[in-house]
């Protein structure tokens, strides 16, 4: 060996102890299509760094965050022909690739606690619902576990004096949204999130639906003066914690055990980064002099007809994709989430103590 490859090669060994990922039996990549500060990105963040502990580093994640490997659109095919070894995933961009998994999302209007709805989705689909799982798996992707975000709220310029949704220009995302708003007798605007801070500033529209935590992400405070309190879907569907089957297949059984308590972690710092998000974000909308309203019993009503409504379209969505039986799923996730609720509303569990209920009542099955 000639001195210049032993230089390099004790280079190469140096950097190697100096990162402790390159000596790592399994070096892989995860991405995601959102920045690094979202919720999702942090919990992701917390099982890459469980598994490279538990592992004492022999499998080590490469975190590509803000879609620096796929956009939320491509990361299904980026998993599936190798691009990458994981990622998030969103049911809504490949509802035709996933019609089983898609009535999860098409339930939106049943989430009214990111804690419960987590749970019970991943409940649903890792004890419930083996089409799921075996759908994820036709597309090279092994499940581990997902979550829901905080239900969106109203988030209105107008006083609360009097308050009514009736007549009111709301922003919206997507169909299902659209037409919500459109039973209520609101007006559907449909833009993205990133533009609702201008939109309400130039009055063209009054409302945005929205998570609560948007009044300071999108500094939305400055042009809020009403908050109804009452769940109007939300994000929810997809597998944020996952690996491809190639992935999966070459792992032993030990450190598949690792990875999947690695996910309850992840799903658990998610869910707890949202609440910590819409804690600080009702502070300041408090400190502004925001009113946060009850619905009244009209506005409650039109919202429970709505989730009876999302539970037999759901499935009549999916058996336009060819799914047979989808009301089987969306009746599963019906009991998951009134089981994961009294639990959530019994134990009122901190991140450690909601981490042990998901080891123990959905993946300890």
């Amino acid at each position: 060996m000639n001195t210049v490859m032993r230089v390099s090669m004790a280079a190469t060994m140096m950097l190697a102890a100096a990162s402790g990922t390159a000596l790592a039996k399994e070096r892989l990549t995860y991405g995601s299509y959102l920045p690094p500060s979202h919720s999702s990105s942090k919990g992701i963040q917390a099982f890459i760094d469980t598994v490279k502990t538990k592992t004492n580093g022999d499998i080590v994640f490469e975190f590509y965050p803000s879609g620096s490997i796929a956009s939320g659109k491509t990361s299904l095919s980026a998993i599936q022909d190798g691009l990458m070894d994981g990622g998030m995933l969103v049911n809504l961009y490949f509802p035709t690739e996933v019609p089983i998994n898609s009535i999860i999302n098409d339930m939106s209007f049943w989430n009214a606690d990111t804690r419960v709805i987590s749970a019970a989705i991943s409940d649903t689909v890792v004890n419930d619902c083996p089409q799921c799982l075996a759908e994820f798996t036709k597309h090279n992707v092994h499940f581990l576990a997902t979550y829901g975000a905080p239900p969106y709220n109203a988030l209105c310029a107008a006083k609360p004096e009097g308050f009514t949704l009736k007549g009111k220009r709301m922003r919206v995302a997507g169909e299902d949204m659209g037409r919500w708003a459109q039973s209520i007798g609101a007006i559907p605007v449909n833009i993205p999130n990133s533009e609702s801070y201008e939109a309400m500033q130039r009055k063209q529209v009054d409302c945005v639906i929205g998570a609560v935590s948007w009044l300071s992400s999108l500094s939305l405070v400055e042009v809020t003066e009403t908050v109804l309190e009452m769940p109007m879907g939300a994000f929810q569907g997809g597998s944020l914690l996952n690996v491809s089957e190639e992935v999966w297949k070459r792992l032993s059984a030990k450190d598949r055990g690792i990875l999947e308590d690695a996910a309850i972690i992840g799903i658990a710092r998610t869910v707890y980064a949202y609440l910590d998000e819409e804690k600080v974000a009702r502070v300041a909308a408090e400190k502004k002099g925001i009113t946060f309203l009850a619905p009244s019993k009209e506005m409650s009503d039109a919202r429970a007809a709505f989730q009876e409504l999302q539970r037999t379209q759901s499935a009549k969505t999916a058996a336009g994709r060819g799914v047979k039986d989808g009301s089987k799923v969306a009746e599963a996730l019906i009991a998951n989430i009134a089981k994961w609720q009294k639990l959530i509303d019994d134990a009122k569990p901190d991140e450690a103590a909601y981490v042990q209920m998901l080891r123990t009542k959905i993946w300890g099955k």
